[in-house]
């Protein structure tokens, strides 16, 4: 499921790119060039699913970011193909190490800690931005998974990555923030990098 609402993926990043060019080129040079169809169908095979459309669309324009780029809200480095498996991964056998019992780990306000249907796609300071792809009306919706506690798909979630994608195209291009604001307003530093608040 995406959000039908948002801007195709690649229209967005082709905003956020031509901005980058002409007032932050240092970073841009941050971002890498599209991943291979070979590893987004190698990463689906060891995530037993489909990687979402919305991150697939993603990864075929930038294969992730440099570390501490920074380039995504709120100061977040965009996870390659390979480090989306490898968060996946890492947060799975977690997950199997903490469970224990019938009470799954880290249940909060009747969120867990980790689903290994949430699909990463930024992280900061080992907190990840994921996708969730549970059946239901919430699959779809972009999140965060903080390092020490459960998941989180409340207010401040984006309905897509997509959506949230379109969000950061259009403050840039046009300074429209959105309403309430969801992070804070960037500016380019003298070096040419783009800084988020």
């Amino acid at each position: 499921m995406t959000d039908s609402a948002a801007a195709p993926v690649a229209e967005s990043w082709a905003r956020i790119d031509a901005w980058l060019a002409a007032h932050a080129p240092a970073s841009l040079a941050r971002l890498r060039p599209p991943a291979e169809p070979a590893a987004l169908a190698a990463a689906e095979q060891v995530l037993g699913m489909q990687l979402p459309a919305d991150l697939a669309a993603s990864l075929a324009c930038h294969n992730g970011s440099d570390p501490d780029s920074a380039v995504l809200p709120p100061l977040a480095d965009l996870l390659s193909v390979e480090a989306v498996v490898g968060q996946w991964e890492l947060w799975n056998g977690v997950m199997d190490d903490m469970d224990e019992g019938e009470e799954p780990w880290g249940v909060i306000a009747g969120e867990v800690h980790w689903h290994r249907r949430w699909v990463p796609v930024t992280i900061f300071q080992g907190d990840l931005d994921v996708i969730d792809m549970r059946p239901g009306p919430g699959q779809g919706r972009f999140g965060s998974v903080p390092h020490d506690g459960p998941g989180y798909f409340g207010d401040h979630a984006w309905p897509s990555l997509g959506a949230d994608l379109e969000a950061v195209a259009d403050v840039l291009t046009t300074g429209r923030m959105t309403d309430p604001p969801r992070f804070d307003d960037p500016y380019v530093s003298p070096d040419g990098e783009l800084i988020w608040g």
